[in-house]
């Protein structure tokens, strides 16, 4: 059977009169909140047949059993066995193992240490954080050594808490007991773990507890559990230090070009794969840096780093960067003035590793551009260039250069069209005109339905011609155009660059016959055969989502449909009882009919985007979340529609249309 002991400090008239129990109890009202139990030793089960093998050498003359040899001495006041601060009783079990009880532990004793699992006080700066294993520790005498011995308390009694870990100077480690005041206990607030005011109860928990230790554990922790109860801090400093800047990464530059002043370049340094910031994690020092020669660079540790080291570079004669164009009669080279250069010169090939020779010397450092027309039209040419100077050695002028710039390459071409017009001719229609290209024979010209779409040739013009009718093109659709030029050389037909892509422009009658290919209807039942109802998506000024109906051109629904999203994208709100499409109705002077007859019109938010001296209500963008932005007015027009607020007759905010109308 289990045998639970139950040790406390108590006074002598708490005990029991009648001698019959060695248990000690206490007046909870006369003596209030006593102290808490200190420790429980729990003894390994023993079967009965064991107790009764028990020889009489073990129990005392007064019928109780005796004390292990290996225990404490008894030194308590009230003659029980003393237990040293902080820490349970120990028995040792028949297998001769040692068993702790429960203990309290507090982490401000004396008697509690917390040290560096690895013995180390210092680490090397990372860049990250930086967390030692730690042991907290319990010195004391123990009966299962000879004198004093230590115990390693569970880490599942404190939690442990790192601060200015990362960076060079004093860390700390926080470790503190997990009943301390403040600490978060787990399962506290779990239905089931509500106060038991049985004290038997307890009792018979903490015997529970006792038993589900585990009894495979490391016999040298085995006196480690989950149970204890811990409360107290302590704070354990180790030192970061700073990191060698030596051992760092380095990128600095050989050579520099001479300025005629201070040259500093920069460095690139990395520790543990990480870029190191100037000023911050080092400081650049810089020596004998104005002169051509040799200089030195002094690169200094700071912050988290230290040490110094040196890089020497050289300060060379400048190298001129040359930058290419070509057009269709020449390769122009051009380049920044080399200071303290007397000239420069040019050398050409045919290919970039090998065959370079001499083309041009130019014999002024103020002049820094040349223009080749000695190359073939439609051949790659390579170039490289340098400086130099006048030394004077022994009495005689010698050239001394700088060294090669980098190589570039150029060739004669066309150049790129620009397309001045592409305008609506009729319903199938659209005439193109673009300026000359030097060089050109003739021109090619391309269209596609949408502007970043695939291209398909349209047709060609040859000579000097610089227009072009696109024919067959169909109704309704809005085009979009590219022009390049050609020329012949060799047998060889060479292209110059696209132009840049050009809308296809129409007037106000073209949109309008192109919605109406079988002419513009009279009456409004002609009309209903090209109107189509759309749902489009919409919010309130609160951000609340709905949806709206509007009928329109059923050759316009990808624009009403995009627009409509692309407001809602943004966040604009939409008032769904002031916005409308399509209304078969005359204009407000009643001479001609509306554009809102033929579903290519919108009003949007009329009541706070009037049209100026017609309707009612204030245009306050910015200031009224209804009235139309600039934003709005940029969607709309992405969409191939117009604003009537940038009419100069007569402002109308609230009117986008397709026509312009």
């Amino acid at each position: 059977m289990s045998l639970l002991l139950v040790f406390t400090s108590m006074p002598a008239a708490a005990a029991d009169t009648d001698g019959s129990s060695e248990v000690r109890t206490q007046d909870a009202d006369a003596l209030g909140e006593m102290e808490r139990v200190r420790s429980v030793d729990v003894l390994d089960k023993e079967t009965e047949d064991q107790a009764e093998d028990r020889t009489p050498e073990s129990e005392n003359t007064d019928g109780k059993k005796a004390d292990s040899t290996d225990r404490i001495p008894s030194d308590g006041a009230d003659g029980t066995d003393a237990v040293l601060p902080g820490q349970g009783r120990a028995e040792e079990a028949s297998d001769g193992r040692d068993i702790t009880a429960l203990s309290n532990y507090d982490l401000s004793s004396g008697q509690i240490s917390v040290r560096l699992k690895e013995a180390q006080a210092e680490y090397i700066y990372t860049g990250s954080a930086i967390e030692p294993e730690i042991e907290v520790v319990l010195s004391g005498e123990y009966p299962a050594g000879d004198g004093l011995s230590e115990k390693v308390i569970g880490k599942e009694n404190y939690t442990v808490r790192y601060e200015n870990n990362i960076d060079a100077g004093d860390a700390s480690i926080i470790v503190t007991g997990k009943d301390e005041p403040g600490q978060d206990e787990p399962g506290k607030d779990e239905p089931g773990n509500e106060p038991d005011d049985d004290p038997q109860g307890d009792a018979d928990d903490l015997q529970t507890k006792s038993d589900s230790r585990d009894k495979d554990s490391d016999p040298q922790t085995e006196d480690v559990y989950s149970n204890d109860i811990c409360t107290g801090v302590r704070t354990v400093k180790f030192q970061i230090v700073p990191a060698d800047i030596g051992k760092c990464e380095l990128k600095a530059p050989k050579s520099v070009d001479y300025t005629g002043k201070q040259v500093k370049p920069d460095v690139e340094l990395k520790y543990e794969g990480k870029k190191l910031a100037a000023k911050k994690d080092y400081r650049l020092t810089y020596a004998n840096n104005t002169k051509m020669g040799t200089a030195d660079l002094k690169i200094e540790g700071i912050g988290n780093f230290k040490g110094q080291r040196s890089v020497k570079f050289t300060i060379r004669f400048g190298t001129p960067a040359l930058k290419v164009t070509a057009s269709y009669s020449h390769i122009k080279l051009k380049w920044q003035k080399v200071k303290d250069a007397a000239g420069y010169v040019i050398y050409r090939s045919t290919s970039p590793g090998s065959g370079f020779k001499k083309v041009k010397t130019c014999k002024s450092a103020s002049q820094t551009s040349f223009t080749d027309t000695g190359v073939k039209f439609g051949k790659t040419y390579y170039y490289k260039a340098r400086a130099y100077k006048n030394v004077k050695v022994k009495k005689k002028t010698k050239k001394e250069y700088s060294v090669w710039s980098e190589v570039v390459s150029g060739k004669r071409q066309l150049t790129a069209v620009k397309i001045s017009s592409a305008k609506c001719a009729s319903e199938t229609t659209a005439k193109l005109s673009w300026g000359k290209v030097t060089g050109a024979d003739g021109y090619e010209v391309y269209k596609c339905e949408t502007k970043n779409g695939t291209y398909t040739l349209a047709g060609k013009v040859t000579g000097g011609k610089v227009s072009y009718t696109a024919k067959k093109l169909k109704m309704g659709v809005k085009y979009y155009f590219k022009v390049r030029a050609y020329c012949k050389s060799g047998g060889k037909v060479n292209y110059g660059a696209f132009s840049a892509a050009k809308a296809e422009t129409f007037t106000d009658g073209q949109r309008l016959y192109f919605l109406f290919p079988k002419g513009i209807p009279t009456k409004k039942a002609e009309m209903e055969q090209y109107l189509v109802t759309i749902t489009v998506p919409i919010k309130d000024e609160n951000g609340v989502p709905s949806t709206k109906q509007l009928r329109v051109h059923k050759d316009l629904t990808r624009e009403f449909m995009g627009a409509f999203q692309d407001m809602y994208a943004i966040g604009f709100p939409v008032r769904a009882e002031d916005t409308d499409t399509y209304n078969w109705r005359s204009m407000a002077s009643g001479k001609n009919r509306s554009h809102h007859s033929y579903g290519c019109v919108v009003d949007l938010n009329w009541g706070s985007n009037p049209m100026i001296g017609v309707t009612e209500g204030q245009y306050r963008p910015g200031v009224d979340p209804y009235s139309v932005t600039p934003e709005v007015v940029k969607i709309w027009k992405e969409h191939d529609f117009f604003w009537g607020g940038d009419w100069k007759s007569s402002k109308d905010y609230m009117h986008f249309t397709y026509t312009n109308h």
